[in-house]
């Protein structure tokens, strides 16, 4: 009986129901829709506005850009047409040691502060916008992995990998570079040939793109140190499978990723996974995989010997495999755009320059004199003791710092940074270009391409000045925990590189009025620099047959 009623009770209410949804006009659905989206759109907007004012009330009391403080698309909009360095450095010129660029992104200008931060036994931890510089979705490298124990156990496992003597090697792929610009761009400044068209010949212009070849020669460098032969850049003189050319197109998205670090995860979905770079490319990164797997695999097989190079002493450390393919990816990558940038801006500097030019090469024509540098190629201890080339070599990255890093996340509770309080959570990034144009410590002349200061502070008894100097343009290699370990080998390839270019050759612009293009990204893209290239009579150039040895 009970049944029935509750049978008869539900049939009622149903066709109630029916009754009440069939009366419904068009204008009714039609006026329901709208009440029902409008009613989403006002609560989207409150909530949307209540963490808006959270998010601007948590460093509202830090200056910076009116509307960095809501958005980051302020920055993001200087970093996507290539003018990040120059934003960063106006905007600590503007607003102080400390800005706020996002509405959880400051930016410190003070290198005691940015030293404290990285420091050894700091709280602070990489940001996310670490993960932008994550190649796959393994283990992250010794760049990206933002774990502090996985990390340093990483960069333990590294650290034998450095000591080892790549002198030998750089030799080599300096002296391929010599032969190539020798045999295919150099021209003698004047002729004795006996026919007016071989004078011609002999002497007439041939640009050679200068941006380019450090590239290769940065890429050649660390195929045979780190992997025990070079990639073959200089050898064949081309972008081989267009590598330098879609590292280049990579890093403004790679730039953007770390401004907007939810968008890295967005390369594991579809359909953006299927622009990702995999093995079995053509060209770019996935060829990059492939390499990366072989070599791998060759290097550990049970029958492989073993090589005087990075790799076997990261294979010695006991590296997984996973560990050795992330290596290969992050020297690739990392490892020869500092390098390159930095080559590119000592000739920009000293072409743009005459009297360092002329001094840097008097003073190693009269080094080169009297026997207190070596022929055919100069050890790295006698390109020490040119005091003029290392002078030009750090003014030249304090003017060009060839990349920024990634920001740091300040730890839980309140940290103060330059005065300010700074909640838990914050990102807080280095402005590098900021700080090395800091009259404080540069002079007042800070923003002037001027070597000679380095020697002034050299002469000084204290000491103190050039010390101050040195470790903050050090920041340009990071600092403490998160400092770069291939530091002393970019000075090397650096150093010994020009004492044999500028021994040999003359340089002189083609473009007097745009010597070059310049992006600046997360990491500096320089295009179009192109030179002219003369031969140096004042001492006898290399035999080829040096060059085959």
């Amino acid at each position: 009986m009970v049944d029935q009623s509750l049978t008869s009770l539900t049939l009622a209410n149903a066709a109630a129901a029916y009754s009440f949804i069939t009366s419904f006009t068009t204008d009714d659905v039609w006026r329901l829709s709208t009440f029902g989206i409008l009613s989403f759109l006002t609560l989207s907007f409150i909530l949307l506005t209540i963490w808006e004012y959270q998010s601007w009330k948590k460093l509202s009391h830090i200056p910076g850009p009116p509307a960095a403080h809501f958005t980051i698309l302020w920055l993001l909009r200087h970093a996507w047409v290539g003018n990040l360095f120059p934003s960063m450095v106006d905007a600590g010129n503007k607003y102080g040691d400390l800005v706020r660029i996002g509405p959880n992104l400051l930016l410190c200008s003070d290198p005691d502060e940015l030293r404290r931060i990285s420091g050894i036994r700091t709280k602070y931890t990489k940001g996310p916008a670490y993960d932008a510089g994550r190649v796959t979705e393994g283990d992250p490298h010794v760049a990206s992995q933002r774990d502090l124990a996985k990390h340093k156990a990483l960069r333990a496992k590294m650290g034998t990998a450095y000591s080892i003597d790549v002198q030998p090697v750089i030799d080599r792929q300096i002296s391929k570079l010599i032969d190539l610009i020798d045999r295919k761009y150099a021209t003698n400044r004047t002729s004795t040939n006996p026919t007016a068209e071989g004078r011609r010949n002999e002497t007439s212009a041939r640009f050679m793109n200068f941006g380019e070849k450090m590239h290769f020669y940065a890429l050649d460098c660390l195929g045979a140190f780190a992997f025990g032969e070079p990639f073959g850049f200089l050898q064949k003189d081309e972008d081989i499978n267009r590598m330098t050319q879609i590292n280049d197109l990579s890093l403004r998205m790679v730039t953007v990723a770390g401004l907007v670090p939810w968008l890295s995860g967005l390369r594991t979905m579809w359909p953006f996974r299927c622009l990702v770079p995999k093995e079995g490319d053509k060209v770019g990164f996935g060829i990059l995989f492939g390499f990366a797997k072989k070599l791998v695999d060759r290097r550990t097989a049970p029958d492989a010997k073993p090589k005087s190079d990075m790799m076997q002493e990261f294979i010695r450390s006991g590296m997984t495999r996973d560990e050795l393919m992330q290596q290969v990816y992050i020297h690739i990558i990392a490892g020869s755009d500092t390098t390159s940038n930095w080559s590119r801006m000592v000739m920009l500097c000293l072409l743009t320059c005459p009297p360092a030019y002329m001094a840097l090469q008097q003073e190693i024509d009269a080094a080169t004199a009297s026997g207190a540098l070596s022929y055919p190629t100069a050890t790295d201890s006698e390109s020490r003791s040119l005091s003029h080339l290392d002078a030009v070599m750090r003014e030249a990255m304090r003017m060009h710092p060839p990349s920024v890093s990634p920001s740091k996340l300040s730890p839980e509770g309140v940290d103060t940074v330059c005065g300010y309080a700074v909640p838990g959570g914050t990102q807080i990034g280095a402005n590098v270009p900021g700080v090395l144009r800091s009259q404080a410590v540069f002079g007042p002349d800070a923003n002037c391409f001027r070597p000679e200061r380095w020697l002034e502070a050299a002469e000084e008894e204290d000491g103190y000045r050039l010390s101050r100097m040195k470790s903050t343009l050090a920041l340009v290699f990071g600092a403490g925990k998160f400092q770069c370990m291939g530091t002393h080998i970019a000075y090397m390839e650096v150093r010994k590189l020009f004492v044999e270019l500028m021994r040999r050759f003359d340089f002189a612009i083609v473009d007097n009025k745009r010597p070059l293009h310049v992006e600046s990204l997360a990491i500096m893209v320089v295009h179009d620099f192109n030179v002219r290239i003369t031969r140096r009579t004042r001492f006898p150039m290399l035999e080829r047959r040096d060059f085959e040895t």
